[in-house]
């Protein structure tokens, strides 16, 4: 992580930007199957997990707006803020996994993704060029980690 230089970090976030374009695009494609899956059921009820897939098609290309904007920081609080939550959603998903009603795939590669993209978020050069100094990326954690705890008892709980 050392290899990124304070001086030039443009080059190490269009690596980022186009990586997270891939993954949200990916992501979205999921997210509108699930979409067309609820349209088609009769049955089904409206969850919360579904709410969130729904409100993903407005919130992600939200965030990539905000990116493009010259101040950036509100980008890069939407998209850290949402890689955190699902980062921990993910990890919750452990009990699942090892309960054996989950695949690894569904657990361990989600897990890693989303790691890494938090993990480059807080890059000091990155985020610096994004705006989001120590102070923003404290706050954001102190957010959303009690969020992503509470959705996960939530979900396991009730």
């Amino acid at each position: 992580m050392n290899t990124i230089k304070k001086e030039n970090p443009i080059i190490w976030v269009k690596f980022l930007l186009i990586l997270l374009v891939i993954f949200y695009a990916w992501n979205l494609a999921n997210t509108l199957h699930i979409v067309v899956d609820y349209v088609q059921c009769k049955n089904c009820h409206f969850s919360l997990y579904l709410f969130l897939k729904f409100f993903s098609l407005y919130y992600i290309p939200l965030a990539f707006y905000k990116l493009s904007k010259p101040k950036k920081l509100w980008g890069w609080i939407y998209i850290y803020a949402e890689q955190l939550f699902s980062l921990l959603i993910h990890a919750g998903m452990a009990y699942t996994y090892f309960a054996g009603h989950g695949s690894i795939s569904g657990f361990l590669l989600p897990l890693m993704i989303r790691g890494f993209f938090v993990c480059c978020l807080c890059i000091n050069p990155m985020a610096e060029y994004f705006g989001a100094y120590v102070g923003y990326r404290q706050i954001a954690r102190t957010v959303i980690v009690p969020l992503a705890v509470i959705y996960i008892l939530i979900m396991y709980l009730f």
